[in-house]
């Protein structure tokens, strides 16, 4: 497949089989609840077609959770492994650099961090935020965008942090991107069908306590049960009520980006494919005129 060019909307419906096995993809986000909320279908169905997962979050989320610092950053540490285990990813990891103030950290240390990931793990393809998304107001996510972006370049350069091929750990390219649509007006090239992995994105969301709004239903229950008064849709339990809020209440954007093209739940992203490489000038016009000597 040819890099997509953000004029043309390509519509990812799911694959039979695991067309993707042997593949691997890191997500990598900056916040507990960022890979739940803008890409929890597309990891689950990428992981379902036979990708090998890994979920990568950059920050400590201490100032999330409405407790004391340490109390958040060990919820939020808690709530992270059970995003990875409801998405059905291999492996979590944290790089607990403080919430809210990356664009004060050494940026270098965070790109060398994930390279060495990126070669490790031998990742094939990233999703993350978009590293120029128009609108984003929270550093942390920019950050967080950019710092994973120049890694996947970085990472096939045999130049860049030799000392790696020492340990047996070799340069490895990353050649696709999915750049998540986190913010009203940013690019988009690729539509995601995520209908048939909607229950695990609403089962991570639900995971998402100190922040996401994962328990707002069990919350609304309670609420309404002091007043007298229950809602149906909420069930008797405090699980289904946090699972058919988000369901009833925090999907519209999904709804909305599957609508045009009749799919009852999507997930939009800018896609760049490089596994194929782009003809230069020069080979395309040999190509077309060289002649045997």
């Amino acid at each position: 497949m040819a890099r997509a060019d953000v004029k043309e909307i390509v519509l990812d419906r799911d694959q039979p089989g695991q067309p993707h096995k042997g593949k691997v993809f890191a997500a990598i986000h900056a916040h507990l609840d960022d890979v739940p909320l803008y890409a929890g279908g597309l990891c689950a169905k990428l992981i379902a077609e036979g990708y090998t997962g890994y979920l990568i979050r950059t920050t400590n989320d201490e100032k999330c959770g409405g407790h004391t610092t340490a109390e958040n950053i060990l919820s939020n540490e808690q709530e992270h492994f059970k995003v990875g285990e409801a998405l059905g990813f291999k492996e979590v990891f944290h790089f607990y650099y403080q919430n809210h103030e990356l664009n004060n950290i050494s940026t270098l240390d965070l790109r060398a961090r994930l390279i060495f990931l990126y070669r490790f793990l031998k990742v094939d393809t990233i999703v993350t935020f978009n590293p120029w998304g128009h609108g984003e107001e929270n550093p942390d996510h920019s950050v967080t965008g950019r710092a994973a972006e120049e890694a996947a370049w970085m990472s096939g350069m045999d130049v860049d942090y030799p000392e790696h091929a020492e340990a047996g750990i070799l340069p490895h390219p990353v050649k696709e991107r999915y750049y998540f649509y986190a913010r009203p007006g940013q690019t988009f090239n690729r539509v995601v069908d995520i209908s048939t992995h909607i229950a695990k994105k609403i089962e991570s969301i639900v995971e998402c306590r100190s922040q996401g709004g994962g328990n707002y239903g069990s919350l609304l229950r309670a609420k309404l049960a002091a007043q007298g008064k229950r809602l149906a849709i909420l069930g008797n339990d405090d699980r289904t009520a946090d699972r058919e809020y988000v369901r009833h209440f925090m999907l519209d954007d999904e709804r909305e980006a599957g609508a045009p093209y009749g799919m009852n739940y999507a997930e939009r992203y800018y896609y760049i494919d490089q596994r194929t490489p782009e003809l230069s000038k020069v080979d395309d016009y040999v190509n077309r005129h060289a002649i045997p000597l």
